[in-house]
């Protein structure tokens, strides 16, 4: 059931720009297992535990961009603040998980984290994508969606077809679907492959790079500039990011267990 709900926040994530479905599966604690599942299952060498955990993540996955497409559209244009709020406890609540985590603490590897995510959430340019180059949106979209604290939802922004797929998932758009499905299955193998080369061989420095990552997540996805608040829009404001905290600590301890 864990890794259900870990799938679906993942998936949840990856609806709404600026938020890495990588950098909640680190927060879930269930990151590294994940990308060295997968590795296995590329090379046919998945055992019982990787297939079902694979299989449960993957369905809540797919059920956050079936059903949740159209809720994150609504809640996104309705309560942009309170939407962001939720996943800013979320990454909040991992912090220190993380810091424990790194084993040595490597300060040029965090500030590297830092500085890549500051360069790519900042690029101020837009491309319109053919039909013929869905693939290859595919392709950096899940690259991205993968690599913690970078978005997949941002790429496709930038590509210009954000809107043209979380329409198509919604209306099971096959003719969209299919091109931008198969790019992203090879865009998800090849970083998965990277960043498990990455963990076995510079496993410290990896840590530290991704805590970069994440906390510089943070500034992007800080909820109090998304939409216009009261004094008790505030609160409710706080209230959200407190309680999306707790059950970031309560499910990253939990998440050791699967």
């Amino acid at each position: 059931m864990s890794s259900i709900i870990a799938g679906i926040l993942i998936g949840m994530a990856n609806l709404v720009p600026g938020i890495s479905g990588g950098t909640v599966a680190v927060v879930l604690g269930v990151y590294e297992k994940l990308i060295k599942a997968i590795a296995d299952l590329v090379r046919f060498r998945l055992n019982r535990d990787q297939f079902n955990f694979i299989i449960m993540v993957g369905a809540g996955i797919l059920i956050a961009l079936l059903l949740g497409s159209k809720l994150m559209s609504t809640a996104l244009s309705k309560a942009a603040g309170f939407t962001y709020a939720a996943f800013f406890g979320l990454v909040l609540g991992t912090v220190p998980f993380l810091f424990k985590k790194l084993g040595r603490l490597e300060f040029a590897y965090i500030l590297a984290g830092i500085v890549l995510f500051i360069f790519v959430e900042n690029i101020r340019f837009s491309v319109k994508i053919s039909s013929a180059l869905l693939p290859l949106t595919g392709f950096v979209a899940a690259f991205a969606m993968v690599m913690p604290g970078l978005s997949g939802s941002l790429v496709m922004l930038i590509f210009g077809v954000y809107e043209k797929i979380i329409n198509a998932v919604s209306v099971l758009n096959f003719s969209v679907l299919i091109p931008f499905g198969v790019g992203a299955v090879v865009g998800i193998i090849v970083c998965v492959f990277f960043m498990k080369y990455l963990f076995e061989r510079f496993p410290s420095q990896t840590r530290n790079f991704v805590l970069g990552l994440v906390m510089a997540s943070l500034l992007k996805i800080q909820p109090f500039d998304k939409q216009t608040f009261s004094w008790y829009g505030y609160l409710v404001l706080f209230c959200i990011i407190f309680v999306s905290f707790l059950f970031s600590v309560w499910f990253t301890k939990s998440a050791k267990q699967l």
